[in-house]
């Protein structure tokens, strides 16, 4: 608050323009409704749900910043496709050697483990 005050009292050239003002009253809404709709929806219930639809999300964002920007470069397409595969099996092998051996790592889905 108190560099929000601070950012809002500075005058001339270096002043806040109209669009870091609306941009923060856009934010600051997104904030006040989106916490509270977060901590309904981010229960044990509903965590897988919404880490499928984060990873939906970020595959739609994938695609269409490959269109957008990729285009057709084939090099940047085989990198970007190189890079994912490493990452979905490189999370392929820490679910199996954290979650299905047993050994746990810093998460542990056997709660009988706890000492």
């Amino acid at each position: 608050i108190f560099g929000a005050v601070l950012r809002a009292s500075t005058t001339g050239a270096t002043a806040p323009t109209k669009e870091v003002y609306q941009a923060l009253i856009a934010c600051s809404c997104l904030l006040v409704i989106g916490a509270p709709l977060g901590s309904l929806f981010l229960s044990e219930n509903n965590q897988k749900r919404l880490k499928i639809l984060f990873y939906v999300l970020v595959l739609v964002q994938l695609v269409t910043f490959g269109i957008l920007k990729v285009k057709m470069n084939v090099l940047a397409w085989l990198i970007i496709r190189g890079l994912l595969f490493f990452v979905c099996s490189s999370i392929a092998v820490m679910d199996y050697l954290v979650f299905k051996t047993g050994f746990g790592g810093i998460i542990s889905r056997n709660k009988n483990n706890r000492k």
